[in-house]
């Protein structure tokens, strides 16, 4: 039976999963860390202080070896100037230095290094885990209490890993069978996930020996709704040892594996500009929304807008990396899905130009005509292609005597907004 908190954690769980899809999640303790304080002396403080330096930097690079940066390691000696809050708290009975790093600082020392950043948006990873014990194999599901789920959970929350299990209900147990897990079958694991929704799929299998595991994995770093067609083979790993030293050793391995995907590299110069342009832009709010999305990504140096037409923008991106590193990021915002050619139906930016003379918001978009490469993100429901916003719809207007350039948009780049 469970117990109170059990049963709570299972209501918490039933509602997140009514709040599907998840794609990407946001992960909130990224510049915090906890270490365990074994006196109060100073020279204990000062190792733990640089040790929840240590546990941030790895967090937010996506790197686990980024403390061997001779940059970083120098940093570490003066762990205190990262510091913006800490305090002292307990972990199993133990007393701990809890610590917030300045996220500002944190950054800094990394472009400095000429490190990765990886941002608070990450993929939400889908884990079935299936546990050999004296021949006899079972899925290890959400309430289960597994030690081996236990030290994953603390595992990827260390390395800033957003992880879910599925729940085992009935529509779990009737999907999916544990010889599709060992085996590694594509098709029935792809549609047993597709009610989670999630950004990538890990299967792992554990032998158990005692105090020792096995442990073999594949990481699908596509989504269910892809996974079949996409016919790109998993990367696979495996660890053996005592059981919380093998299943970090197993996280770490899957979260730099992430990471190589979707951190940015910082250092050096900015990659130039990149132009996107945002159609369905309904309300002021929309346009801000966007603009504040944009340039919270870390691919992006800056953002600035160039020209409103209609129910459309066009935004004038200074990227910190490549173009595709800038797409991969923004698809990890789950209110935007790629589409296929044709499925939006608005007006297109390279249509009538939008008259001049808007009577709301007067927001100053004028800008020179950079010869600039031009991409659609197109905002609207993902469902049902959104109809065209006139300029007596939308409450976004040019002021009077700018100039509307019609501009070319490229097809193969078209994205729908669902907030």
């Amino acid at each position: 039976m469970m117990n109170e908190f059990s049963m709570l954690r299972f209501a918490f769980f039933m509602l997140a999963l009514l709040a599907l899809p998840l794609n990407a999640a946001t992960v909130n303790n990224l510049y915090q860390a906890q270490v365990v304080l074994p006196d109060t002396d100073k020279q204990s403080e000062q190792t733990a202080r640089q040790q929840g330096l240590e546990q941030v930097l790895v967090k937010v690079s996506g790197q686990s070896k980024v403390v061997d940066n001779e940059v970083i390691r120098k940093a570490l000696t003066n762990s205190s100037q990262y510091i913006s809050q800490f305090g002292v708290g307990s972990l199993n009975g133990q007393q701990t230095l809890d610590m917030t790093f300045d996220r500002v600082q944190v950054h800094n020392l990394l472009t400095q290094a000429n490190a990765t950043l990886w941002s608070d948006q990450r993929p939400a990873v889908l884990v079935w885990l299936v546990k050999e014990n004296n021949r006899e194999r079972e899925i290890v599901w959400d309430q289960s209490s597994n030690p081996l789920q236990t030290e994953m959970n603390t595992a990827a929350n260390q390395r800033g890993v957003p992880i879910l299990m599925p729940i085992g209900d009935f529509e779990d147990i009737t999907a999916v069978s544990v010889p599709d897990l060992w085996g590694g079958f594509v098709e029935p694991v792809a549609n047993a996930s597709l009610r989670y929704n999630p950004e990538a799929i890990l299967i792992v299998r554990a032998r158990e020996d005692g105090s020792n595991v096995s442990l073999s994995w594949q990481l699908f770093e596509q989504s269910a709704d892809r996974l079949v067609a996409s016919q790109v083979a998993p990367k696979e790993g495996q660890v053996s040892g005592e059981l919380v030293a093998a299943t970090r050793d197993m996280v770490n391995q899957i979260a730099d594996q992430l990471a190589a995907k979707y951190a940015v590299q910082l250092g050096g110069e900015s990659r130039g500009l990149f132009s996107i342009s945002v159609a369905n832009i309904q309300t002021t709010e929309d346009f801000f929304t966007l603009e504040r999305m944009l340039t919270s990504l870390s691919s992006v140096a800056s953002v600035d807008v160039q020209r409103l037409h209609a129910d459309q923008a066009l935004f004038g991106v200074n990227l910190l990396t490549t173009e595709e590193a800038f797409k991969r990021e923004l698809l990890l915002d789950r209110r935007i899905s790629q589409v296929s050619e044709g499925s939006y139906t608005g007006q297109a930016l390279a249509g009538n130009d939008m008259d001049a003379s808007g009577t709301s918001d007067n927001l100053d978009v004028t800008r020179s005509n950079e010869d600039v490469t031009t991409n659609t993100v197109i905002v609207g429901d993902g469902t049902n292609s959104p109809a065209a916003v006139t300029p007596a719809q939308s409450d976004i207007a040019l002021p009077t005597g700018s100039e509307v350039v019609p501009s070319s948009v490229s097809a193969d780049n078209q994205f729908y907004w669902q907030p």
